[in-house]
C-alpha cells in the first residue's frame, strides 16, 4: 500500500463519506498474539485471488467480510476430485472422439462380417455372437455380483465370471479357426479407444483439443501396446490354465499316477492362486490400461503395471469413481439413444403419413433388405443410433481416462497435468536430450 493512501490518526475509525465514527470501532479488538495465531499479512489474500473481483473469496470468508460475488458451485467442488468425472459426458461430445468411435465400430462390424464368405448369408457371424455373448455375460455378471454381495454368497460372485471362461469355448465350437477374427476386432476397438483416451487426456490436462488425425495417429502407433495390455495377461492366464490341465491329464487319468499327482497337488494350488489373482486383477484393472498408455505414452508393461498397482491401492476409491461414471454415463447414453430412436421413428411416421407405399425398411429397420434402395435406406436410417452408440463408446473411454488421472493423483500424488507429450520420454515428463530427440513427432513412439 502506498504512503499517500495511509489514513491519518484522526481518520482512523471514521467513515470517508460522513466523517463519523463507525460502530465497529467500539467493539473490542482481538489480538492475534493473545491466541498465539500469527496475523495474516495483506498479501496472503492474494494467493487465492479471484480473476473476476481481484479479491480472495476464502480470505474474505475468514475475515467475516461480505462476498463481492455469489458463491459458485466451483468454489465448493474445486478441491474435490470425483466431481470432475461429471464432465465426462460433455467432453465425450467432441467431434473427434465421436468420429473415431464411429469409425472403430464400423470397422469392427465389418471384420465380424468376414465370416459371411465361408459360412453363408444366413449363418451366425462372429461379431454377432461376440456382441450377444458379451452383453449377456455383462448382465449375468452384474446380477450375480449384486445377489452375491447382498446375500454374502461367494459362489454367486464367482459364477458371475464363468461366462468369461465359456466365451472362448463357445466361439471355437461355432467358428473353429474363424474365432481368430476376434483378435483384429479387439485391436480396432482398442485403437479407437486409445485415440479417444488421448483426446480426453490432452483436454483434461492442458485444455488442448486434439484433432482426430493426431489422436488416431497416436492410437495406430500404440496398437501393439494397447492390444498386448489386454491379451498379454489373458494369454498368461491361459498358459497357467493349460498347464494345470496337462498336469491333471498326466497324473489323474491313470490310477498308478494319482499318488504322485496328490503329492504335487500343492504346486497346482499355487499355480491356481496365481491364475485367479491374474484374472481378477485383469478384469478389474483392464479399464485403466488404455488410459494409462494414452496418458503416460508408455508400453503395454507400464499400462499393466499401473493398473495392477492402482486398483489394490485404492479399491474403494476406484469403486466410487466407477460408480459415479456409471451413473453419469448411463443417463447421458440413455438420453442419446432415446434421441437417436426418436429421430428414426419421427421420420418413419412423417414419411408413412403420406407415402403409403414407402419401403418397409423405413418403418422397420430390422426388415430384410431387398435391392439397392433398401440397403442405402438402412444405412441412413441406422445413422442416428450408430452415432448414439459411438457417443456411448466415447463416454466410456473419456470417463475412464478421467478416472485414471484421478486415481493416479490419489495414489502417486501426480498432478492431472502430468501427461506425456511429444518431446518427452515415454512414461515420464522428462524432456528428451537433444541428441536423442526424434526427427518428427511421429517417431517418438515407434518403438513400444
Amino acid at each position: 500500500m502506498c504512503e499517500s493512501s495511509m489514513p491519518t490518526p484522526g481518520q482512523l475509525g471514521r467513515s470517508p463519506a460522513t466523517g463519523k465514527a463507525e460502530s465497529w470501532m467500539s467493539e473490542p479488538v482481538k489480538d492475534d498474539a493473545m491466541d498465539n495465531k500469527p496475523s495474516t499479512p495483506p498479501a496472503a489474500a492474494g494467493s487465492n485471488v479471484s480473476p473476476l473481483t481481484g479479491a480472495g473469496p476464502r480470505s474474505e470468508l475468514h475475515a467475516g467480510l461480505r462476498f463481492s460475488r455469489p458463491v459458485a458451485l466451483a468454489d465448493l467442488t474445486d478441491d474435490l476430485l470425483w466431481p470432475k468425472i461429471l464432465k465426462a459426458p460433455r467432453l465425450a461430445l467432441r467431434p473427434a472422439s465421436i468420429g473415431i468411435a464411429l469409425f472403430a465400430l464400423l470397422a469392427t462390424d465389418l471384420i465380424g462380417e468376414i465370416s459371411w464368405f465361408w459360412r453363408g448369408s444366413n449363418q451366425l457371424r462372429v461379431g454377432s455372437l461376440v456382441s450377444d455373448e458379451f452383453l449377456g455375460g455383462v448382465r449375468i455378471l452384474l446380477s450375480q455380483l449384486r445377489d452375491g454381495l447382498l446375500t454374502g454368497d461367494p459362489d454367486r460372485v464367482v459364477n458371475g465370471f464363468v461366462w468369461l471362461a465359456a466365451l472362448p469355448k463357445s466361439l471355437w465350437q461355432e467358428f473353429s479357426w474363424g474365432v481368430l477374427l476376434v483378435i483384429p476386432m479387439i485391436a480396432v476397438l482398442l485403437i479407437g479407444g486409445g485415440a479417444i483416451c488421448r483426446v480426453a487426456a490432452c483436454e483434461v490436462a492442458h485444455g488442448i483439443r486434439l484433432s482426430w488425425v493426431d489422436a488416431l495417429g497416436f492410437g495406430l502407433r500404440k496398437w501393439r501396446s494397447l492390444l498386448l495390455s489386454i491379451l498379454g495377461p489373458a494369454l498368461l492366464a491361459g498358459i497357467i490354465f493349460a498347464g494345470i490341465s496337462v498336469f491333471g491329464w498326466l497324473f489323474f487319468t491313470y490310477g498308478f499316477t494319482q499318488p504322485v499327482g496328490a503329492l504335487f497337488y500343492p504346486v497346482m494350488l499355487l499355480a491356481g492362486l496365481l491364475g485367479a489373482i491374474l484374472v481378477a486383477l485383469t478384469i478389474v484393472g483392464a479399464p485403466l490400461m488404455a488410459p494409462a498408455i494414452a496418458c503416460e505414452g508408455g508400453d503395454a508393461i507400464e499400462g499393466i503395471q499401473r493398473a495392477y498397482a492402482y486398483v489394490p491401492s485404492r479399491p474403494l476409491r476406484y469403486a466410487l469413481y466407477l460408480g459415479v461414471l456409471t451413473a453419469t454415463g448411463w443417463v447421458a447414453v440413455t438420453l442419446a439413444m432415446a434421441l437417436g430412436i426418436g429421430i428414426t421413428r419421427f421420420n418413419a411416421a412423417a414419411i408413412g403419413w403420406l407415402a403409403g407405399d414407402a419401403p418397409s425398411v423405413i418403418a422397420d429397420p430390422a426388415a430384410r433388405s431387398e435391392g439397392f434402395t433398401h440397403y442405402v435406406l438402412r444405412l441412413w436410417i441406422s445413422l442416428p443410433t450408430m452415432l448414439a452408440t459411438a457417443y456411448a463408446m466415447s463416454v466410456v473411454f473419456t470417463g475412464l481416462t478421467i478416472v485414471y488421472l484421478l486415481l493416479r493423483r490419489v495414489v502417486d500424488g501426480q498432478n492431472l497435468s502430468d501427461i506425456w507429450m511429444p518431446g518427452l520420454l515415454p512414461g515420464t515428463v522428462a524432456t528428451r536430450e537433444p541428441s536423442t530427440a526424434p526427427a518428427s513427432d511421429a517417431a517418438d513412439s515407434t518403438n513400444d
